[in-house]
Order: structure tokens, then sequence, then C-alpha cells
């Protein structure tokens, strides 16, 4: 678990907002992220630091407008629920993950007649593992100001997974490194997270999220 004096900066949030397709502006010492496809367009997600300046503002925000969101990446997210109140309750909770590129950026053994590729898209770059021609693995990348965001959006089951998903990464790093990003930031579940600690990434703290009760 790491602690507050090591939770790292938030500019990566809006690499992450571009992986979802979203919009992200500063705000507040935070930042604001549009709504994602499919959802009510006039929604938003606050961002911010916890504890941190501009996050009992952007609480305020959250709790004052129907269908925003509050987002705190904290060292403990069980503080953060027991401190916050005024009107918010807690919805989800996510982890953020970090890795350095140069740990990542190494040769992976895939299977025969693989192909690693990479393909611009309008908001994020698109990676993609085939074999013969055919994906079987994808992911996303985005580098804004140095910070790096990613996200795998699709892996084979089989005994092949991991050597897959380790290709993604590894091209995925090498992209952000060449872009000057020394750490990739990749937000999971709470249930994948000591998976990929297993093999290499670190926790950098805990994403918990609250919407008006």
């Amino acid at each position: 678990m790491p602690e507050e004096h090591d939770l790292p900066a938030i500019g990566w949030v809006p690499a992450w907002a571009d992986l979802q397709e979203r919009n992200a502006a500063e705000v507040d010492s935070g930042f604001v992220l549009g709504a994602a496809a499919g959802q009510d367009p006039e929604s938003q997600e606050y961002v911010a630091r916890w504890p941190g300046p501009g996050a009992g503002e952007l609480a305020g925000k959250a709790a004052a407008g129907k269908g925003m969101r509050l987002t705190l990446l904290c060292a403990d997210a069980d503080a953060a629920k027991d401190q916050l109140q005024g009107g918010l309750a807690p919805v989800d909770e996510l982890v953020l993950l970090t890795a350095p590129t140069a740990e990542l950026n190494g040769a992976v053994e895939l299977p025969e007649n693989s192909q690693v590729a990479l393909a611009p898209m309008e908001t994020f770059d698109a990676v993609e593992i085939t074999v013969f021609d055919h994906p079987v693995a994808k992911g996303r990348i985005q580098v804004r100001d140095d910070f790096a965001a990613v996200a795998v959006t699709e892996l084979p089951q089989g005994p092949d997974k991991e050597a897959f998903e380790q290709g993604l990464f590894a091209a995925m790093a090498e992209e952000a490194f060449l872009h000057g990003a020394e750490y990739l930031h990749m937000v999971v579940e709470k249930e994948a997270a000591a998976r990929y600690e297993s093999a290499g990434w670190t926790t950098a703290g805990q994403l918990v999220s609250f919407e008006r009760n």
C-alpha cells in the first residue's frame, strides 16, 4: 500500500481519458472528464488527489450535480470513504499501477507467425498482435505531456495469454519511451492488481469513486 507522500502526480489522467475517448480539462487542482460513449452527455467525472488541494471543492461540485462522479487517487481508500461526506456515496474502487518503461521494453517470445503493430486512432494508438493475420490481443496507449497511460482491451484464453500480454506491454513501453515517458500507468480492477504486481507492476494508489446518494 503506498504512503500518502508517495502518491504520483495526476498528470496521467488526460492520457487515461483519451484511452476511453473522453475529453479532460484542468479544474481546481484536478481534472474534469467528459462523458464516455453511451453515457449521459451531461455527466462529468472529477478526478483529484486525496488528501490534497481542490478535493473538497470538487466533492462539493460532484454532490451538487446529477450524473456527476468524484474519483480520488488516494493511499487508503477506506480512509477516504470515512472522511468524505456531504451527500456522496462510494460506488467503485480501482487500482492505479505503474511500471518503468525500461523494465517492460524487452524481448518477448511470441508464438510463431506473430506480428505486433501500432495504429494511430483519433485519441490513442491501438496496439495489436496478430497470428497468421488474425487479431489475438489488443491494447491502447496514449502519451500526453510525458505521461503514458495504457489499457489491455482483448486477450485470448489459453497457454499463450501471458506471452501475448507481455508482447502488448513491450510494444507500449517502447512507444512510451520513444515519446519521453519513463513510466506506464494502468488502471485495473482491484482483483487484478496482485497478478500484475507479480509481473513487474507496482501499486501506485487506490482510485475510489463517489456519486451523489
